[in-house]
């Protein structure tokens, strides 16, 4: 069920305003991210849209107005499972590892090398970052980490078989030292470690306990803070402390629409900057035909 999904999330296409074409690079580039758990456990990715040779009219950065079809059940990382959740948690949160973009190739993300494995292939010790905090400013650590995998494990979220059939056991071995022992060998522990489900919640805000969960708000290390969660409308704003590299825009505002048609004569009006999921086919092919004209980019991603 979720690879027929993740392959109905790869070919959709989406419509751009071109005068928000370069703020939204980073954004979207982000978007693929929650791609990568799914396509290194089943098979090769596709090539990703080459935007390389993309012009924007605007100058300088502004917040960003996406609308979309799709809805959030929830924000909590140890019960998200659908894709969309998915998305907003890989930009309000970090991963022990990413996918360098474009490829297959695992890059440390919270984590600060790749991990030790011992010979047996059931010990992972995995090195931290030690410049990140939360956006409460609690400070992330090993301690944090250790605590989301086992809450994401224990609270009995929807995924979270996903960990608990392969892990033994988890801990702080440092600081900045995490410490994972296997049920048994997993070749693609480390590939799943770029899940959303991993994503680190502060221990004074979230608590270990099953059904426990917090659907409506988060707390992350991620590059963007959530402003607002509703069922019409989410709003994002920029980590100011964040670690890595900071978004290239001042935000995003994500309006929820009811049906394909209202989200397409929104954008069709300039009523946001983006159209991302879901569109019927001859609205795309009507967008695709009027690009020029019109003043946007239908891209496939």
């Amino acid at each position: 069920m979720v690879l027929s999904g993740l392959s109905r999330f790869r070919s959709i296409r989406h419509a751009f305003s071109r005068r928000r074409w370069r703020s939204l690079l980073q954004f979207s580039a982000l978007f693929t991210v929650c791609l990568a758990l799914i396509v290194a456990c089943g098979g090769s990715p596709s090539p990703e849209a080459d935007t390389s040779g993309e012009t924007a009219t605007a100058e300088g950065n502004g917040r960003i107005t996406m609308g979309t079809t799709l809805t959030a059940r929830t924000l909590d990382p140890a019960d998200a499972y659908e894709i969309f959740p998915g998305i907003l948690l890989h930009n309000l949160g970090d991963q022990l590892y990413a996918y360098e973009p474009g490829t297959t190739d695992l890059i440390p993300q919270l984590a600060a090398d790749m991990p030790t494995v011992s010979e047996d292939g059931l010990t992972y010790v995995i090195p931290l970052r030690e410049d990140v905090t939360f956006h409460d400013g609690t400070p992330f650590n090993a301690e944090a980490m250790a605590f989301s995998i086992q809450r994401f494990m224990e609270n009995g979220g929807r995924p979270a078989f996903l960990l608990a059939e392969k892990i033994e056991s988890i801990e702080a071995t440092g600081d900045a030292e995490l410490t994972i022992t296997l049920k048994a060998p997993f070749a693609a522990f480390t590939a799943l470690m770029t899940f959303w489900g991993v994503t680190p919640v502060p221990s004074n805000t979230y608590e270990i306990a099953e059904g426990s969960f917090i659907p409506d708000s988060f707390i992350g290390t991620g590059p963007y803070k959530l402003a607002s969660f509703s069922s019409d409308a989410i709003k994002l704003d920029v980590n100011e402390d964040y670690w890595g590299e900071k978004p290239a825009n001042d935000g995003i505002d994500i309006q929820i629409f009811t049906s394909p048609a209202n989200l397409y004569n929104t954008f069709q009006t300039g009523g946001i900057d983006v159209a991302y999921q879901t569109l019927d086919p001859d609205q795309i092919a009507a967008l695709e035909r009027d690009a020029d004209s019109g003043g946007w980019q239908v891209i496939e991603a």
